[in-house]
């Protein structure tokens, strides 16, 4: 490695050499403010004249080779936006020249295009520019190039933060009464100079210790560099294009700068359950996830790559609350984006972690797709009627985190994994975690303020959908949704495709007004005590409807409500269920209100059911008699005690997939691919991978037995 104080102006104008931005660097990201902060420091070192500034570091890789027109290729590990945004001010400083023929400058276009800062002159193709950026910028770069070597050449257009800054730069050099400064000032700026030679230096450390004096990495930069430095340079591009950028295309839908983060966020999660992460490192946690798996040996790291795709996928269907590639025709799959759909609205980020566990299930066939669908149901009945019952908080975060590390034991045990997940809700009973019993969901649906309540949008669509499908002969039962659903999507008032949401514009409605104490008609429909009467009733489930003028008649009188109503935002009929009895009401007031709470109540109870399972099934799952019934011993019990040595032989039972692995000096198993495992069952599916079996969620406890012949783990504990 050699590193040294350079100028950024000699070390850019180094004849046959040229910088390339991997693939795996994030694309071109500075704004305005990093841009005007080189600018104010070049400008002050200009203006000093004595003295040289400091400006942070650029890190580059070689690989001691060159191309046939003899230049060499240095790969930017750190600096390439600092050393970007210079060969934008330079492309500025050369227009400015060019423009300015008849200022006294000490520069010139020429000089910059032959001088080497932007171009290797007398090469061609690839070899002549002297940057080149990643692919999702370096059309634009290449274009601005081109464009001031022939200005016959077409101007590159579209939104880019590389036109955007170079445009910036223009701009303050029009404003400058001294453009010499500027020149001035670049030819003073110093770097920190790294150049590392591959298989020599380790990039990745060195990357990891520089102080950048940018725009922060963010985690899924840091990760991306990670996982693409473990490849060889000339291996990187393909590694890019077969395992990070199909991960990346998963998560694209999504248009979030930020879903990476979070999307890894919600997988440790999963991962590491019941440990909060909360502002953890995710960096940091991606290292010791790669080096407890042993994904960093072997080339394992594709493998990653490819898990983690398949998570993204779920991770998006999460978010977008619907499956990306559902059938329409599939019950099954309409089901499960409906509760999808619900959950979303409902739970936010922190029911992501377990819908991504349910899905892992699905796909190891520890569940089937409806049960698949049956357990979304019950986590969206769980949060919306914790959320009605105002007992969502920590209590409820605590126990969604821990009930994935409960049913990965589940997996280890080997037991049935979806009376399991239903039993551990139910369990809770009593508990700030609990499931809310329908008496108590029911109490507070007529008794809390819905209309202040921030789900109310959502219970009034799926109310309204609900109503749909019963008048449409569906049975008031768990599968009604596929009803709902259908009424929905044939376009039923009131309800929006997924039957999550009310139609845009709409809105929730006050049947009785706010200001109905004022208003005398609306006073005597309150009865004697119109005070106490207007405060129980005025914000209760049974006042509020869907309506297309949410805002337009607040004070309005009844039969004004019931036109109103009745109609969408365009003037046409419409007829949504939840307002059919109050369009036919001849009279409104606390009678006609607590009727209609009560009636929207039941369906409520119909819409977001609470669980069941006979007495003797839960009791079993009972955290004492739980206790009493789960092996407690551990893989590293068994090797602390000496009943599993190093050398072992674990033989596979299975008579399809024959095979070995062995106990290593520090009581891992290791498979005949050299990889390294803390516990059975982890060792067991990727054993099966490993000879082109489908994971199936098999418990390696009961699928390994100590040499041929042997007892099964399961039977040593």
């Amino acid at each position: 490695m050699d590193a040294g104080v350079r100028r950024v102006m000699g070390l850019i104008s180094e004849m046959n050499v040229r910088y390339v931005v991997p693939v795996y660097q994030r694309p071109y990201s500075w704004g305005e403010e990093q841009c005007l902060q080189l600018w104010d420091d070049i400008l002050a070192c200009g203006r000093s004249r004595e003295q040289t500034h400091f400006t942070g570091s650029i890190v580059t890789m070689q690989d001691g080779t060159a191309s046939p027109q003899g230049v060499a290729s240095l790969a930017v590990i750190d600096g390439q936006q600092r050393i970007t945004t210079i060969a934008l001010l330079l492309v500025a400083l050369a227009r400015y020249a060019d423009a300015h023929g008849k200022e006294r400058l000490p520069f010139s276009r020429q000089e910059i295009l032959m001088s080497g800062y932007l171009t290797n002159p007398f090469r061609s193709g690839d070899d002549h520019y002297k940057l080149t950026l990643s692919k999702g910028d370096r059309a634009t770069f290449r274009a601005v190039i081109d464009q001031l070597e022939d200005p016959s050449r077409p101007a590159p257009e579209g939104p880019s933060r590389i036109l955007d800054n170079l445009a910036l730069f223009e701009r303050r050099l029009d404003a400058l009464a001294n453009v010499a400064t500027v020149w001035e000032g670049l030819r003073r700026l110093e770097v920190v100079s790294v150049t590392m030679a591959q298989g020599r230096d380790n990039a990745q450390l060195i990357f990891e210790s520089m102080n950048s004096t940018g725009k922060d990495l963010s985690a899924a930069d840091l990760i991306r560099n990670f996982v693409l430095m473990k490849y060889p340079l000339d291996r990187q591009a393909q590694a890019y294009q077969t395992y990070w950028k199909p991960l990346e295309d998963v998560l694209a839908p999504l248009a979030d700068e930020d879903a990476f983060d979070d999307f890894i966020r919600c997988f440790f999660q999963m991962a590491y359950a019941p440990e909060r992460l909360g502002g953890a490192d995710l960096y940091q946690v991606f290292k010791r996830y790669v080096s407890a798996n042993a994904y960093d040996a072997n080339d394992r790291m594709g493998f990653l790559c490819l898990r983690l795709k398949d998570f993204a996928g779920y991770y998006v269907d999460a978010v977008r609350g619907g499956l990306s590639a559902a059938d329409d025709a599939d019950p099954v799959a309409r089901r499960t984006s409906f509760h999808l759909a619900g959950i979303a609205r409902l739970g936010g980020s922190a029911a992501r972690p377990l819908v991504l566990e349910l899905f892992r299930s699905c796909r190891r066939r520890e569940c089937t797709r409806g049960q698949l669908a049956d357990m979304l149901g019950v986590l969206e009945s769980y949060l919306l009627r914790r959320a009605v019952c105002d007992c969502e908080g920590s209590a409820q975060e605590h126990f969604l985190r821990h009930l994935v590390a409960k049913l990965a034991a589940v997996r280890s045990a080997g037991e049935k994994y979806f009376e399991s997940y239903v039993a551990l809700f139910l369990v809770e009973e009593g508990t700030p975690r609990r499931f809310p019993t329908d008496e108590e969901f029911r109490r507070a649906l007529l008794t809390r303020d819905c209309f202040g309540f921030a789900q109310a949008p959502f219970l009034l669509a799926r109310l309204n959908a609900r109503l749909a499908a019963g008048a449409a002969g569906a049975a008031p039962d768990d599968a009604a949704e596929d009803a709902v659903i259908a009424c929905a999507a044939a376009g039923v008032p009131g309800s929006a495709a997924d039957a999550s949401a009310l139609p845009e514009g709409w809105g929730v409605e006050h049947v009785m007004p706010v200001g109905a104490l004022a208003d005398p008609a609306w006073a005597q429909a309150l009865g004697p005590d119109a005070r106490l009467a207007f405060e129980r009733g005025v914000n209760a489930l049974g006042n509020l409807a869907p309506s297309a003028y949410p805002y337009d008649l607040q004070d309005g009188t009844l039969a004004q409500k019931q036109g109103r109503l009745a109609r969408d935002a365009d003037g046409r009929s419409v007829d949504a269920p939840l307002c059919r009895d109050v369009i036919a009401a001849q009279a409104w007031g606390p009678t006609q209100i607590e009727a209609r709470g009560r009636a929207l109540a039941d369906v409520a109870l119909g819409a977001w059911p609470l669980p069941h399972m006979d007495a003797a099934t839960l009791e079993a799952f009972r955290p004492s008699r739980r206790a009493a019934q789960v092996k407690t011993v551990t893989w590293q019990d068994l090797v602390d005690s000496g009943v599993v040595q190093m050398d072992d032989v674990l033989v596979s039972v299975s008579p399809m997939y024959p095979g070995r692995a062995t106990v290593t000096s520090t009581g891992r198993i290791m498979l005949a691919t050299g990889e390294t495992f803390d516990e059975p069952t982890a060792a067991y599916e990727r054993f099966l991978g490993s000879v082109g079996a489908h994971e199936t969620g098999l418990n390696g406890w009961t699928h390994w037995r100590l040499g041929e012949g042997g007892p099964l783990l399961d039977q040593l504990r």
